[in-house]
Order: structure tokens, then C-alpha cells, then sequence
């Protein structure tokens, strides 16, 4: 064993039999992260021109056409191999990107293909990153998955930082709608490393990419209505999408009295904190917190700690005070609740990875976005005049309902725990 190699284990604690799946795996969150990150910044300067009621109309349509894609999907994975299934939706969205690009090409109007296209780029940010997740939980037994899904993640703060710089490189010589197909040839680049992932696992004897799911295309939603565990994810994902809500109504508010350039600046200085951090404690953490204590502590500890954080910040609502809060609750999600919450999906069936998860990870955090920000707006201008600070303690109320959610679903994964490094079974 080289000495780099054994770095890399002591670091990750990644075996050697699993480093291949793990780097292509980190490599492909990768592509699929910076695929999102370049047309981001595309999407998230479009509601500067609209107004208040546009931008709610927006979110709205969203959670409608997120319902209907995940809908649509549930059809396609009840009628198709895995193995067709998850490089097809990336085949798909590739071909929606190129469809946009011909769209702006042709001189259809640009504010009706920008509302589409907002839409749209929504709907994939989280639709892809789901699909992913499904495809390698079922590869990973929960043993594994606590000691390698942290690495995998890293790559997604990789990607989100390499996607901007290459908009940064390529500014100056492409277009906005040239950008569109940046992202789709990035997409089609997934195509190789999944089946470069599928030969690793077959010889692994751990693939499950040939199997098929029920034919039933409601399966899913069955699933959901039916499982507690599901139920239990989706509150978690809703109670996350609570607290997103009411940091972004904050720092919305309190970013009023800078010019774009500053906002620019301090919200830039946001991403490149929350990615690096993210980076580091996903190497150096996530691994050992899920193994030393347990996954009621990893699910709840970053709830808890915002809670208490956004008690504080209700006192003195400074908004270099919001945004270091925003970097604490980013990177925590990204590098240990995001992770955590992916290894409950090892103990669950085919089933509700493949067709439940995506109704969970887009239809319900889209209507979570939808529900909260309506909340919001009703302690405020809407109804009972909140001011800020008082705002800030329910949010932080949430955090802490977030928190037992987070701690009942790690004692029910772990009072469930199979031996260690044994794949999880099916029980479709």
C-alpha cells in the first residue's frame, strides 16, 4: 500500500475494496453539482425584474410542475429497468437544456422562456441530486454508507465550487443561453461514470441495476402514505425547508439597505465559506460523528444548533450575524444532515428509493417552500406585523421540532442495523 493510499483510508476511513466506487461516485455528484451551479446563477438573476407577486407565482407553478415530473417519473421507473432508468433522466434533462437553447435561439420571447426556465432549473436542482442518491443507496450497506457517504458529498461542494468559475471563464466568450448547453453536455458526461459505477458494483456483487420496480406506477406514493419511516423523512425535509425560509426572509430583508454590488460580495463570501467548510467536514467529520454517535445525534446536532443559534441572532439581527448563521446551517446540511439523511435510504426497499424518494426529496421540499413562505409572510406584512426578532424565535421553534424529528429517525435506523458491511436487503 502507498503512502498516499493509506492517507487517503486513515482520512476517510474508505477500505481499500471501496475506493473505486467512492472516487467515481465523488466525481459523479460532481459533474452533477457544477452542472446545476453554471445555470444558477442564470436562474437566480432573473427575480430581480419581476415583482413580489410574480416571484410567489413562480414558486408556486414550481411545486405544480415538480408534482407532475416526479409523477411522470413514478410512470417511467414501473415501466423500465434500473438500469435504463437513472442515466435516462439525466439523458432527459440534458435534451430540456438543449430544447431551452433552441427556444432563446429562435427569438421566442425571453420573459416567457425565463419564467420556464426557472421553473424548470428548480425542478432539476434537486430532481437530479435525489436520482443520484437513490442509485447509490442501494449499493452501500448502512455500515458503508456511514463511513463513505460523507466523502461521496464532498464532491457536490466541489462541483458548486467549480461550476461558477468556469461561468467566470466562460463569461466573456458565450452567451446566456450558450451557458444552457454547458449544462447539458455535463449531464450527458454522467452517462460513462454510471456505467463505469455499474461494473464496480456487479464485480462487488452489489449491483442492482438490472432489477426492475413494481409495475405499479402509484407504488410510490403508496409507499409514502403507508411507511412512518417515509413520513418521517418527508417532516424532516419539510421542517428544513421552515428554517431555509425564514434565514432567507431575513437576510432578504436586511440585504435591502445594500447596493447589488455589496450583496454580491457578502452573499459570494456566503458560497465560497459554506463550500470550503462544507469540503473539510465532510472529510474529516461526517464519517466519524456518524460512527461515534450514532445517527440520532448526526440528524439532530445541526436542527439543534441552529435553533439555539437563531435564538441569539433574535436578540441582535445584524446581518453579518445572518450570514455567518447561514454558513453554519449550509455547510452543516451539506457536509453531515444531508449525508445522514441519505443513509436512512439503506434500509429501505427499491420501492421507495427509486419512486418515493423523488416525491419526498422535490415534491415535498418544493411544497414545504411554498407553505413557509406563505407562513412567513403572514407573521409579517400579512397579518400579525411580526417584527423581525419575534420572527426569529418561531423560526427557531421549527429548529427544534426539526431536531426530535432528526433523533426519531435515527433510532428507528439504528434499532433496525443489520451487521455491519452486510448490503441491504430488498424487501420489494
Amino acid at each position: 500500500m502507498s503512502s498516499n493510499q493509506g492517507f487517503f483510508e486513515r482520512v476517510t476511513q474508505i477500505r481499500p475494496s471501496e475506493i473505486s466506487g467512492a472516487v467515481i461516485s465523488f466525481l459523479f455528484i460532481f459533474v452533477l453539482m457544477a452542472s446545476y451551479m453554471i445555470v444558477k446563477p442564470v436562474r437566480d438573476a432573473l427575480p430581480s425584474d419581476w415583482g413580489d407577486v410574480s416571484l410567489a407565482q413562480q414558486w408556486t407553478y414550481t411545486f405544480i410542475v415538480s408534482t407532475i415530473a416526479v409523477s411522470i417519473y413514478n410512470v417511467f421507473a414501473s415501466a423500465i429497468s434500473l438500469r435504463k432508468l437513472v442515466p435516462g433522466v439525466f439523458v432527459f434533462f440534458a435534451s430540456t437544456f438543449l430544447g431551452l437553447y433552441l427556444a432563446f435561439k429562435a427569438g421566442i420571447d425571453p420573459g416567457f422562456l425565463g419564467k420556464i426556465f426557472y421553473v424548470w432549473s428548480s425542478v432539476f436542482s434537486l430532481f437530479h441530486i435525489s436520482v443520484f442518491w437513490s442509485f447509490l443507496s442501494q449499493q452501500y450497506s448502512k455500515d458503508q454508507s456511514k463511513r463513505i457517504f460523507g466523502f461521496i458529498n464532498t464532491g457536490a461542494s466541489v462541483g458548486a465550487i467549480a461550476g461558477p468559475i468556469l461561468i467566470l471563464w466562460l463569461a466573456e466568450s458565450m452567451s446566456v443561453e450558450n451557458i444552457l448547453l454547458v449544462t447539458s453536455g455535463a449531464l450527458l458526461f454522467t452517462l460513462p461514470l454510471i456505467a463505469i459505477l455499474n461494473r464496480i458494483f456487479e464485480k462487488q456483487e452489489r449491483n442492482q441495476s438490472s432489477l426492475s420496480l413494481n409495475r405499479n406506477p402509484f407504488s410510490g406514493f403508496a409507499e409514502f402514505i403507508t411507511h412512518k419511516r417515509l413520513i418521517g423523512i418527508a417532516a424532516f425535509i419539510f421542517l428544513f425547508t421552515g428554517i431555509s425560509a425564514f434565514l432567507y426572509s431575513t437576510q432578504t430583508g436586511l440585504l435591502a439597505d445594500y447596493s447589488s454590488s455589496e450583496r454580491t460580495e457578502l452573499l459570494g463570501s456566503v458560497e465560497l465559506a459554506t463550500n470550503v467548510l462544507t469540503i473539510v467536514i465532510g472529510i474529516f467529520a461526517t464519517n466519524r460523528i456518524a460512527r461515534k454517535f450514532g445517527m440520532p445525534t448526526t440528524l439532530s446536532l445541526v436542527p439543534f444548533v441552529v435553533g439555539g443559534l437563531l435564538l441569539l441572532l433574535s436578540a441582535n439581527p445584524a446581518i453579518i450575524l445572518v450570514l455567518a448563521l447561514q454558513v453554519v446551517r449550509r455547510s452543516g446540511n451539506y457536509a453531515i444532515t444531508r449525508p445522514a439523511r441519505e443513509i436512512l435510504y439503506t434500509a429501505v426497499d427499491r420501492e421507495a428509493r427509486f419512486k418515493t424518494k423523488p416525491i419526498i426529496d422535490v415534491a415535498v421540499y418544493r411544497g414545504g417552500d411554498v407553505f413557509w413562505i406563505w407562513i412567513i409572510a403572514l407573521l409579517g406584512d400579512g397579518w400579525l406585523h411580526l417584527g423581525t426578532p419575534a420572527t426569529l424565535c418561531i423560526g427557531a421553534g421549527v429548529a427544534v421540532v426539526w431536531g426530535f424529528v432528526g433523533i426519531y429517525l435515527g433510532r428507528k435506523h439504528e434499532l433496525e442495523e443489520p451487521d455491519a458491511d452486510e448490503p441491504a436487503k430488498s424487501t420489494s
